[in-house]
């Protein structure tokens, strides 16, 4: 009996053994089966990655060009100083390299410290295998301010521009005479001591001395022989990675790392055009994912945002055996280069818009191509440089920048703003089309209308008189105008005003603010709502309307090409890095102008004698070469500003300056659109840098004269002069420019 038990105990403990073995193995078999086959192929992923690591291959950025091929954005390698503290942990060596360091660098005797004082705290701290980085980028053969290729130093220039450096604190200095004002290197008036021995410039920061001897310590100066120049803003350099590259087996523990950067060899002519880069954020990843790593830089504003997707071009990859030495593994993909842009700008015509701007405060000027839509210039002042927004902008940049009343960062060209007289075009065709009145019909302008119980005044305060459209346009006269605007009524004229491209976007690839047409329908939404004095503040372009510089270039065009409506272009193809054609872009007709041929004949009529009648609004951007036709307008624009010193006060009080003009009168070319932002008149200051600008247009030989054929002579005897010539001149106003 007791056997009997004994021996079902030993079985009863076999039998669970078994069970448990069995149950065990299940759930080994169990998860073999949800390792291998179920999630086989995530972990044969992991065990890929576990022992391969993948390098990503940056593409190039493509290049922006003018319709030239001049560069105005591209790509330069940057050079930067690594040091190895660790190499460097033994004084007797630290010492020499040091020395040599500065000697190549010119290391200021501040910057030497500092990187000895950073060797020490990382030796200090166990980081001596954490490398340090100089604090700027090495100079190769790019100047480092602008990125030109930097040229070889004649002996003339030499002697001109000789350097001296303090061996006390490392400063470089220029040699100058006690008679000079100005900087020689970008204009801007010197800043002198008491004793006329040194002298600084607030612009380029540089130093200049009459007497080679140190104005900070009296230490006498020695002189650098930099044989490298920059033809663009005149620095002087030495190939500093040439010569270390040569000295590098003297110097334990440094080294040379390359990236490319962008860089804007010409950065002030188009800044708002082309735009900038910086570090790409959280929200361009998740906008984009898998396109930017987090070190990445993205296009911001202009050109470079716009066809930031055109010009990265799309990374490559490569996959190693993590080791020693990388095996490629799993094959390898390149990467695709960027495309390179080609502009309608052409870069001659906008540095000389940037020259005909550089006495005004704030504004804009536009060329524009009427038979094409092709902007050949586009230029907004203030501006920036954009290889100091791209490479990380410093704080006392964004702090002068954000309170700068003139604003630099917006684009002034595509921004709205109240047009002014300019807008006179839309109201002439209106009142045309509508058959409320002929060329011939007459208006009496006392100085002023009375409507509505108040006196809306004339900008010459005596009157025109009676007055056609020809000589209200030639001499701007409000009261025509206000009485054409109220036949018109605000809604019709508002249908106008969008056929001529206001209140819609021109087509520009580049970001723009689209302005306002206001409607009976807008002036409800106000608190005061609609009132019917409103409208004749349209009509002569004041009240609540807003267009951009563009747009009015756009508008003029479609008066000047005879009511083809065109997009505004900037981009004329993509190429590829050989430079070859990828995808051309052809000009595009959005819509016409509902105008016969003969109301276009009234208004371009006016518009020539605007500028060469004697006593015509536009009279100072009248040439002797070619006929202008144009428009001039002065926009009220009041503004106040808190904690604005008396002479901003004074700036934000003026009127607002515009010109429109178009040349050849008889065979439009071109397009210039002139802003001037609180610029008082617009015959008085905006019409004279038009003409600067055609004269430049004419002078770079971008017009092309039609061909005479045989007939035409004999048609030019029999016919007089054209426009220009022979026109009725009226007594002239007696008040401004409008």
């Amino acid at each position: 009996m007791i056997a009997d038990t004994e021996d079902m105990r030993i079985r009863r403990r076999f039998a669970i053994v078994v069970v448990m073995f069995t149950v065990l193995f299940v759930v080994l078999m169990g998860r073999f089966f949800w390792i291998q086959i179920v999630r086989g192929d995530e972990y044969r992923e992991r065990a890929r990655v576990s022992f391969t690591t993948t390098e990503r291959l940056p593409a190039r950025r493509g290049k922006i060009l003018d319709q030239n091929g001049e560069v105005l954005a591209k790509n330069v390698a940057a050079f930067h100083l690594k040091i190895l503290p660790h190499a460097l942990r033994d004084p007797a060596v630290r010492a020499p390299v040091m020395n040599r360091l500065a000697a190549i660098l010119t290391l200021t005797h501040a910057e030497k410290d500092q990187l000895e004082h950073e060797i020490e705290d990382h030796l200090e701290n166990k980081q001596g295998w954490i490398e340090i980085e100089l604090g700027r980028p090495l100079v190769s053969t790019t100047c480092p301010y602008d990125g030109n290729d930097l040229a070889l130093v004649t002996p003339e220039t030499a002697a001109a521009n000789a350097l001296l450096q303090c061996p006390v604190c490392g400063i470089v200095h220029e040699a100058v005479t006690g008679d000079a004002e100005r900087c020689p290197h970008d204009g801007a008036r010197l800043t002198w001591d008491a004793d006329k021995h040194s002298a600084t410039c607030p612009k380029c920061k540089r130093s200049y001395v009459t007497a080679p001897v140190c104005p900070n310590d009296g230490g006498l100066l020695q002189a650098l022989d930099h044989n490298l120049q920059c033809p663009e803003c005149k620095r002087r350099f030495t190939d500093e990675v040439a010569v270390l590259k040569s000295s590098l087996s003297e110097l334990p523990g440094v080294h040379i790392e390359t990236e490319f950067v962008r860089t804007y060899p010409q950065p002030f002519i188009a800044s708002h055009l082309l735009g900038y880069m910086n570090l790409v954020t959280a929200e361009d990843r998740a906008a984009s994912p898998g396109v930017y790593p987090l070190d990445a830089r993205v296009g911001r504003a202009g050109v470079e945002a716009a066809l930031e997707s055109v010009l990265r071009g799309r990374a490559g990859e490569a996959e190693y055996f993590k080791g020693a030495d990388k095996s490629l593994v799993r094959g390898f993909r390149p990467a695709e280069s960027g495309l390179d842009v080609r502009l309608t700008i052409d870069a001659k015509l906008q540095r000389e818009v940037r020259q005909a701007m550089r006495y005004q405060r704030s504004g804009a000027a536009v060329a524009l191509d009427p038979r094409t839509g092709a902007v050949l210039a586009l230029y907004s002042t203030p501006g920036y440089d954009p290889n100091v927004w791209s490479q990380g902008i410093p704080k006392d940049v964004w702090e002068e920048t954000a309170a700068n009343p003139y604003h630099p960062m917006m684009n002034k060209a595509l921004t709205a703003f109240a047009p002014g007289s300019v807008y006179k075009i839309v109201t002439s065709l209106a009142g045309l089309d509508l058959g409320l009145v002929t060329p011939e019909d007459t208006m009496h302008c006392p100085g002023y209308y009375e409507f509505a119980g108040r006196r809306f005044r004339c900008h010459a305060r005596s009157g025109h008189g009676y007055v056609n459209m020809e000589e209200a346009i030639k001499g701007s006269c409000d009261v025509y105008f206000y009485k054409l605007g109220e036949k018109i009524g605000m809604d019709r004229l508002a249908h106008y005003g969008e056929m001529f491209g206001f209140g819609e976007a021109t087509g520009i690839e580049i970001g723009e603010r689209t302005g306002r047409v206001p409607t009976k329908a807008f002036h409800e939404t106000t608190p005061l709502g609609f009132q019917p004095g409103l409208t004749l503040s349209t009509a002569i372009g004041q009240g609540a309307l807003t267009a951009s510089p563009l747009q009015v270039a756009r508008a003029f065009a479609a008066v000047a090409n005879g009511g083809h409506l065109m997009q505004a272009r900037l981009v004329d193809a993509y190429l590829n890095e050989n430079g070859q054609v990828v995808q051309r872009f052809l000009p595009v007709e959005e819509a016409r102008l509902a105008a016969t041929p003969e109301e276009l004949a009234t208004i371009r009529e006016g518009l020539v004698r605007v500028v060469n009648d004697s006593n015509g609004t536009g009279k100072e951007a009248r040439l002797d070469t070619v006929v202008v036709a144009g428009k001039t307008g002065t926009a009220e624009a009041a503004q106040s500003r808190p904690g604005a010193d008396e002479e901003l006060r004074r700036w934000l009080k003026d009127d607002h300056a515009w010109f429109a003009a178009y040349a050849p009168a008889d065979d439009p070319q071109i397009v210039v659109v002139v802003f001037l932002e609180h610029g008082r008149g617009g015959g008085h200051n905006a019409a004279p840098v038009a003409k600067v600008i055609l004269e430049a247009w004419l002078r770079l030989g971008l017009y092309h004269p039609r061909p005479i054929a045989p007939g035409d002579l004999e048609d030019d005897e029999h016919a007089g002069h054209d426009h220009g010539g022979d026109l009725d001149h009226e007594h002239a106003s007696a008040g401004g420019p409008p």
